[in-house]
Order: structure tokens, then sequence, then C-alpha cells
């Protein structure tokens, strides 16, 4: 401004000296002025253009000075996070820091949580991919039943005219179970269960009013291979943290323990005193059960549940035509022991980076089982309810190795008392 000021001071002055008179000066001085008036037009325009340009250059400097103060702060809180975690060296990239921050909550947050492993499809976690577990397992079960058998009639509320039959049964049973467990995928594992069952029964008879006094005992044993199972298990992506963890799982038993069919007789189907020597160490029929397992982690518990199906496979039993008679075939024909409806529903807490425990309950739901050739095919009494309560608990020891341990309370009549498994797993190819 200054300059243009000062132009327009020289052509006045320029103008006075050309007439000292006042009076116009010649065509030439004034096509000087108009030209010194031209260049202080457009010198007053770049002028302008610089302003604006200057301007907006103090605008992207203040920008980036904000963004400046902005990076060093959050590399302030890395660097100080960073530090809190376990003094790392944070000289190098701190920004890289808090990336690998972000991707281990991120991971966290998509891993399946652990459990105490309190059945074969709830607890524990997925074999990662390329893993090979081995889980040897003990379980014991003991299980006793009264039966009172009344053979006569009353002629008086308190009068009876016969038999009265009082049977108390002990059945201790000891399962040995090698499991083995592959992971094809992060999200796919195959499973293989080949069980070792042992059984004691001990039974105890009495007859009231008759002429004995002394109590039966009879007492039987079997030591043999159980029912192997296959398994395959799947997790099912976790698109949203807010909804549970969902696993289906598959699990196929089969025949290969001794099947009860072949070892009853005529006598013990028709109630008479006649007690196998031997017993069954499998159900003797291919079953197939389909079922989902949710877990929902609420820091620090975690619900938990499976809701399933038991499909068991009809089976022909043999014995059409027989007459019945001694050294013949019992004739049972075709046999469907009934399906299942199972559920389960618990919770589990972390008590420390070590150790953990869960609280459950399950119930199964049998149908009836039917019998072809049997006088009734549908057999009375034979829909059951097995519920119990579980109680699971896993220790981490010095090596890494979780040991888990169930404890099952029977809840109902035809659940077992109680029975306790044991857990160990071992990896190998890491």
């Amino acid at each position: 401004m200054l300059l243009v000021i000062g132009l327009l001071a020289t052509l006045g002055g320029t103008a006075l000296a050309g007439d000292p008179a006042g009076e116009p000066a010649g065509d030439g001085a004034g096509d000087g002025r108009a030209a010194a008036l031209a260049a202080a037009t457009e010198l007053q325009k770049k002028m302008a253009e610089i302003d604006e340009q200057y301007r907006l250059l103090m605008e992207k400097v203040s920008a980036v000075e904000s963004q400046r103060r902005e990076l060093e702060r959050l590399l302030a809180e890395a660097s100080d996070l960073d530090s809190y975690r376990g003094g790392q060296d944070t000289s190098g990239a701190p920004a890289q820091v808090g990336a690998e921050q972000k991707a281990e909550k991120e991971a966290a947050e998509a891993r399946r949580p652990e459990l105490p492993r309190v059945s074969p499809d709830v607890g524990g976690v997925l074999t990662p991919k390329g893993r090979l577990v081995l889980e040897p397992s003990f379980q014991y079960i003991y299980a006793s039943y009264n039966r009172l058998s009344i053979e006569g009639f009353t002629i008086l509320p308190a009068l009876l005219i016969g038999v009265i039959d009082i049977v108390e049964a002990d059945r201790d049973t000891y399962i040995g179970n090698l499991t083995t467990r592959y992971g094809l995928t992060n999200r796919l594992e195959l499973e293989l269960r080949a069980p070792w069952v042992v059984r004691e029964d001990s039974t105890r008879t009495r007859e009231f009013l008759t002429d004995s006094i002394e109590e039966e005992v009879f007492t039987s044993d079997a030591s043999d291979l159980g029912d192997i199972e296959f398994g395959i298990r799947y997790q099912f992506p976790r698109n949203n943290p807010s909804l549970p963890f969902f696993t289906g799982n598959l699990r196929v038993k089969s025949d290969t323990g001794t099947d009860p069919f072949e070892l009853a007789t005529e006598a013990s189907l028709a109630g008479e005193p006649d007690n196998p020597r031997e017993l069954a160490t499998g159900s003797g029929f291919w079953s197939v059960n389909p079922s989902v397992t949710f877990l929902y982690p609420s820091d620090p518990v975690v619900f938990f549940g499976n809701l399933g199906y038991l499909w068991t496979l009809e089976d022909d039993k043999g014995g059409r035509g027989s007459t019945g008679e001694p050294g013949q075939p019992i004739p049972f024909g075709d046999v469907d022991p009934g399906d299942a409806v199972r559920f389960n529903v618990g919770m589990g807490f972390s008590l420390n980076e070590r150790s953990s425990f869960s609280l459950s309950y399950s119930l199964d739901l049998y149908d009836e089982t039917r019998i072809e050739l049997a006088s009734a095919p549908k057999i009375a009494g034979s829909d059951v309810t097995i519920g119990k309560f579980l109680i699971g608990y896993s220790l981490n020891l010095g090596n890494g190795q979780p040991f888990n341990l169930a404890i099952g309370i029977g809840a109902t009549d035809d659940a077992p008392d109680t029975d306790i498994t044991f857990r160990m797993p071992f990896n190998f190819l890491k």
C-alpha cells in the first residue's frame, strides 16, 4: 500500500511539473499517467492475492500444529501404557505397540473362554490347528436301588397272604477312557474316544413271610472294551461381541461293547432268580447325538449350556421263529431303546490365573423302549428321567497341563447316586 501511495504522489508531482499554471500537459504526459494508474491497479490486485495466500498458509500451519500436538499426546499415552504393562522398551515405535495391543484385545474377544470340562461337549477349549491332544481320564459311577415285590392277596388292610421279596443292588462301574483330539483348523476338531469298562454288581435278596431268614447275596462282574465314540466339534464365527459363542457338536457311538441282549436269559426276563454271571459293558446299539453348546462370558462369570438330541438306532436282536425252548434264541425281534432329549445349563467362575470351577445341572429325558416280539411291545416304566448336579474344577499345574475334576450328584431316582471323573490332557504336535 505504501508503494501505491508513492506512485500516486510521483504521478501528481509529474503533472505539476509539466504545467506550472495548472493547465494540462500534452498527450504524452496524459498517456504516462494512465499507464501508471493501470500499473498501480494491477499491483493492488497482486497484493490482495498474496494476502489471501498468506491467510490460507497460516490456517494450514495452524492445522499442522494441532495435529502435531495430538500426535505427541497419543505417543505419550502409548508409551505410558506400554510401561505400565510390563516395562518393555518403548524407545522403538510406540505406535506399533498400540497396534499390537489392539490386535491382542480383538483376539481375546474372539477367543472361546475356557471352562472345567464337565462332559465331552461342555468345557475345555477347541484344539488349535495341527495340534494333537491325548486325554486319559478315569470315571467312577456308583448306583444303588431297592425293589419290593409283593405276590399274594390281602384279606384285611394289614394282613397279607403271600410272599414279600426285597431286592437291594449296589453297582460299581469303573471306566478308563483314552480320548484323542486333533485340530483340523482353529475352529474344527475331531475326536476319538475308547473306553475300558469294569463293572461289579452285588445283589441281596430276602423273602419275608417264608421259612427263609437268611439273605441271599449274588455278585457278578465284567471287564471289557466299551462302546467306542467318534466326535466332531465346530465353533461358529462370532461377528457380534454381544452374542454368545456357539459350538456345534456331533457324536456317534458304536456298539463295540458287550451286548446286554446277548447275556439275557428267559428266566431273568421272567423275573426268576437267574442272575447272569457276566455283565454288559456296552449298550448294544449305535447312536447319534447332535447338540449345540453356547458360552457367554460376563466377567468374571461364564454362562454356558448345551441342548441336544440322542437318537438310538433300532436293531434286530433276533429270536424270530424261536420256540422258547432251552438253548433257543430269546425272541426279541427289532428293539428300539428309545431316544432322548438332553439339556445342560450352568456357570463357570475364574478363581485366579491357575484355577476355576463350575456349577451346572444336566437333564436327560428318555422315551420308552419298544421290543417287537414282547407280549407288550411298549415296555412300561422304561421311560426314565436322569437328572444330576455337576461340579467341575480345573487347576493348571506348574508345567501348564490342566487337571480337570468333575463330580456328579444324582437328582432323580433313575440317575446314579454319584459319579466322579478325572481328566488330564497332554498336548503333542504343537
